[in-house]
């Protein structure tokens, strides 16, 4: 299926459509007083003067105060600090089913109050029911290392939809922000039809207002907000490319080419981007993608934003984030231990990224029992084809027709005859299974 662009575009609702800029009050000037013989040019040369001295007093007052506020966000009390605005995105491919694959968005919000909610379109067609918030999942300590890979400290509030945490170094706590657990009343869903025939989804969350009764040591400036999309369809970000010989061989080369992107606007619909002044591109201090997939893959990705590989560390706290349902058991095929996390990350020394492309080549060699038992059934027959054609070609074509060529053309008919349906078994079920999941996710 074509899609109108392959990813993600996300952004930011904020409330005014053009932010408000407001000048420094001028203070009131007092007249001097002035002689009755002094010149009415050095009474206007004083009060000119004057006025620039109070301009330059009143725009190095600001600034001072500029800088101070911007000192406390940095390293002020855990609740005046203000974090820079982060994009976490994983695509999990941990089962064989249609619920496979999923993706998880985590968002940084470095200025939660600037903002109403955040808007994510997508490139398919999502259904509310496969929106889910991640946040109630991530309700401890052990939970939050995992997804952020750093030493955290966790504060809970039984009365409130969040908690807040700060990461650990050298003792103290840096990096403050609240987890915001999100409710469905918060997920909007809604279908974009284009010029194009294509239909997309925006997704809107509204962000939830404080507690009212918060205290203002327990306030945080920043917030962090993490969903799950399941359902996604592969086509978005990935292209298959198998052999076309795979039926005869016993193992075969199957490689596919990764091509996601993160808030790239070129190709994107202009249907998307425009109509709404109200939302903002946000400046990211870093983008990061991971997708994890079977450790039987190889990549290979010379982009300067690919960074790696790793293995899922805590097996027991990433088996219980990804289960898709708590009524059913981790097994040993969707168990982490199968898997490996490829990491894409976009970022720039002091200064904001706009997007990432997420692009790779996978290749694994396929092959099985079932297969090499083809492969070698193939050979007997088409040997034994090949034999039983010479014996036909010197028996009953050359010479006079004797008794039994028509059993023994028979016989031969009957040999390519399994030999070809062994050759098409695999693709024909390849292709109907293809079609009956099509026909399930369609249905459902």
């Amino acid at each position: 299926m074509r899609h109108s662009f392959s990813g993600i575009i996300v952004r930011y609702l904020s409330d005014e459509e053009e932010p408000v800029k407001h000048g420094s009050p001028k203070l009131p000037i007092k007249a001097i007083p002035q002689e009755d013989n002094q010149p009415h040019s050095n009474t206007e040369t004083v009060l000119d003067d004057q006025v620039s001295v109070r301009e330059v007093w009143l725009a190095s007052t600001k600034a001072r105060k500029t800088r101070l506020i911007e000192q406390r966000k940095k390293s002020g009390d855990l609740w005046e600090r203000e974090l820079e605005d982060e994009l976490h995105v994983n695509l999990w491919e941990t089962g064989r089913d249609r619920l496979s694959p999923f993706m998880d968005i985590g968002l940084m919000i470095g200025k939660r109050d600037a903002y109403s909610a955040v808007v994510v379109d997508f490139p398919w067609k999502v259904e509310l029911k496969d929106v889910s918030d991640l946040g109630s999942r991530l309700n401890g300590e052990k939970s939050v290392a995992a997804i952020f890979n750093e030493v955290v400290h966790y504060d809970g509030f039984g009365e409130g939809n969040y908690a807040n945490i700060s990461f650990r170094k050298d003792g103290q706590d840096v990096k403050p922000f609240s987890l915001v657990r999100l409710n469905t009343q918060l997920f909007k869903v809604e279908p974009i039809f284009l010029s194009d025939e294509n239909v997309c989804t925006r997704l809107t969350i509204t962000l939830p207002s404080r507690p009212a009764i918060t205290n203002i040591k327990d306030r945080r400036e920043s917030a962090y907000i993490r969903f799950r999309i399941r359902n996604v369809p592969p086509s978005v970000y990935s292209v298959d490319f198998i052999q076309k010989d795979r039926a005869l061989i016993s193992s075969n080369t199957e490689t596919r080419i990764i091509d996601f992107r993160i808030n790239v606007r070129r190709g994107v619909p202009e249907e998307l981007l425009s109509g709404n002044d109200r939302l903002k591109f946000p400046k990211f201090q870093r983008i990061h993608c991971f997708l994890t997939t079977i450790r039987d893959e190889v990549c290979v990705s010379d982009t300067k934003d690919y960074k790696g590989y790793r293995s899922l560390m805590d097996e027991e706290v990433w088996n219980e984030y990804i289960r898709l349902d708590s009524s059913v058991g981790i097994s040993e095929e969707t168990s982490v231990r199968n898997y490996l996390g490829y990491q894409w990350t976009a970022s720039k020394e002091g200064d904001s990224v706009k997007d990432l492309i997420v692009l790779g080549r996978f290749s694994k060699v396929r092959s099985d029992y079932l297969s090499i038992a083809r492969f070698v059934t193939l050979v007997v027959i088409f040997g034994a084809s090949g034999s039983a054609l010479w014996d036909i070609s010197t028996t009953c074509i050359a010479k006079e027709i004797p008794d039994g060529c028509g059993r023994k053309v028979a016989w031969l008919s009957m040999y390519l005859a399994f030999g070809f349906l062994l050759i098409g078994a695999r693709p024909l079920l390849g292709h109907l299974k293809k079609k009956a999941l099509k026909h399930l996710g369609q249905k459902n």
